[in-house]
């Protein structure tokens, strides 16, 4: 049999139906579009970003800036906003898991999970 397919589904209502089927991947073009519109409209660097939609919550992958709000203080004094987690950085090509003493420097990757409704409070740390 094929190892792996990947299924477009144009109504989103129909995207949980298929995982439950065990399609494989399922992609649907209007999410992968708004994702890619709604990275543009960001005014931090952001090189990834996608939208959980049945979880209302975003992945995102910053990259830092020099004097960005984020490298300032260790992550666990920065009162970064509720329903934020810091999920990994990437250092000199080296991933490193962030802990409330790591202190975040400009050109490290960080990638980050918060609710939808919280990216932009969230962009404003990495700008």
């Amino acid at each position: 049999g094929v190892p792996r397919s990947i299924a477009e589904v144009e109504q989103l209502d129909y995207i949980p139906l298929a995982d439950n089927l065990d399609i494989g991947i399922v992609i649907n073009k209007k999410l992968i579009a708004a994702g890619h519109i709604y990275q543009m409209m960001l005014d931090a660097d952001v090189t990834n970003m996608k939208c959980l939609t049945f979880a209302n919550a975003d992945v995102a992958e910053f990259i830092v800036k020099e004097n960005s709000m984020i490298t300032k203080k260790q992550v666990k004094d920065l009162h970064l906003p509720e329903n934020l987690s810091l999920g990994g950085l990437i250092r000199d090509g080296k991933g490193i898991i962030i802990y409330g003493n790591t202190q975040i420097q400009a050109g490290d990757r960080v990638v980050i999970f918060c609710l939808s409704s919280q990216i932009q409070k969230v962009e404003k740390y990495f700008h």
